[in-house]
């Protein structure tokens, strides 16, 4: 399919009528006739209790009550019930960012003696959590290269109980293949949970859920808000698997306030129009910089010369705006000289994060993969001068001449 082209992800209900996944960034959780068209905040930490809550707690439950906002909040609910509905899913939880919710997903998943399976090219911070986690439940952990289902095979017995990986990794834009990752452990490993990190994609850009994945998780803090003025993370998944990570974020208390709930809910209204005009222009500045004598490399799904483009135009509906690209360095520190062209851009914001309105540009060998040793990160791909860019809402003309002023 051409980018850009209709969303082929199945339209969802609401009341009778199929809305496609842009509309629903808008139309869900509008709450009743009369009421604000936008959710408000409710700030109360706590509510009136009547004979109904105790009835309903006693039952447990107590995640669907309104009792204490560490447990639940309207403001939550309201942007848990839009997430859901992007994701196809049962039910979506908010979170205080997003390793809080890998944090809830590991604890809510994992047993003594279970073993967790990690793609090589995923997030440093996902890496850095599982290493001390896994260890304190004595859950072995192991790496594998995306894709790589033959080295897989192997390791699909009764120990495998979590395999995780990103949609579209980040920062060398790995394509997961989830239909045949999921056949895979269906056939091996029926005890193996698939969880996925879909930051990069958005729900806009693919629903994991249907692919075959059981639990998808994103870091909010990036699309989903949008507007680098919020932390957060969501979980999604059915409501058993989701019911079962509200304890771990409820009893280790890490939940969304409602302010910054309230600002994911405002950020999710604008994501289609945000993505699309993301997408297109890291795709043209990623083809102005494969033809620039001073890059090696171009690491972008969006490219014909992506290892994994095929994968990208089946299972994605869009190839995001972040992607990173090697430099042709003149002397022996490549990184060094990657730093000082990040140094001499005006409109790229050297800074860590992404999925801003605005356009950044970072080091990821000493930024979001710095916890990885030099070896574990030239085994996944992060070569010395790779440059990382977020790509923001600006003129693309503006970010293009920024990049070959910097780059001259």
């Amino acid at each position: 399919m051409e980018w850009g082209a209709e969303n082929p992800m199945e339209n969802v209900a609401k009341e009778g009528r199929a809305l496609r996944p842009a509309s629903l960034c808008v139309h869900v959780a509008t709450g009743a006739a009369g009421a604000g068209l936008v959710p408000a905040i409710v700030r109360s930490s706590t509510f009136r209790l009547d004979d109904t809550v105790y009835a309903e707690r006693a039952a447990g439950r107590a995640e669907r009550t309104l009792c204490y906002t560490r447990e639940t909040n309207p403001t939550l609910e309201a942007v848990e019930a839009r997430i859901a509905a992007l994701e196809g899913a049962e039910r979506s939880l908010v979170f205080a960012s997003g390793q809080a919710a890998l944090h809830a997903l590991l604890l809510s998943t994992l047993e003594r003696g279970e073993r967790v399976l990690l793609f090589r090219q995923i997030y440093g911070g996902t890496v850095d959590l599982c290493r001390l986690l896994c260890p304190r439940l004595g859950v072995e952990l192991e790496f594998i290269d995306a894709n790589d289902l033959d080295a897989l095979a192997p390791l699909c017995d009764g120990a495998l109980r979590l395999v995780l990986c990103e949609s579209l990794s980040n920062p060398l834009n790995c394509v997961a293949d989830l239909p045949r990752l999921a056949a895979l452990l269906r056939a091996r490993a029926p005890r193996a949970i698939l969880g996925v990190d879909a930051t990069l994609a958005s729900p806009l850009g693919q629903r994991p859920l249907e692919l075959g994945a059981q639990l998808v998780y994103h870091s909010a803090t990036k699309y989903l808000g949008g507007h680098s003025d919020l932390i957060g993370g969501v979980l999604s998944g059915s409501a058993e698997r989701v019911k079962a990570a509200w304890l771990w974020r409820t009893k280790a208390g890490g939940c969304m306030d409602p302010e910054p709930a309230y600002l994911l809910d405002r950020g999710i209204r604008t994501l289609a129009l945000r993505l699309a005009a993301q997408s297109a222009t890291a795709l043209a500045l990623a083809r102005f910089l494969e033809r620039h004598p001073r890059v090696a490399r171009v690491h972008y799904c969006g490219l014909d010369s992506h290892p994994h483009h095929a994968l990208a135009r089946e299972l994605l509906h869009h190839t995001g705006g972040l992607f990173s690209f090697v430099l042709r360095a003149a002397t022996g520190d490549a990184d060094a000289e990657a730093l000082r062209v990040i140094r001499r851009l005006e409109l790229f914001t050297e800074a860590a994060s992404l999925g801003g309105v605005e356009s950044l540009a970072s080091r990821p060998r000493d930024l979001s993969q710095v916890g990885l040793s030099a070896e574990e990160r030239l085994r996944a791909g992060l070569e010395p001068g790779l440059i990382r860019l977020s790509v923001g809402i600006e003129d693309p003309l503006d970010l293009e001449e920024d990049l070959a002023r910097a780059l001259a």
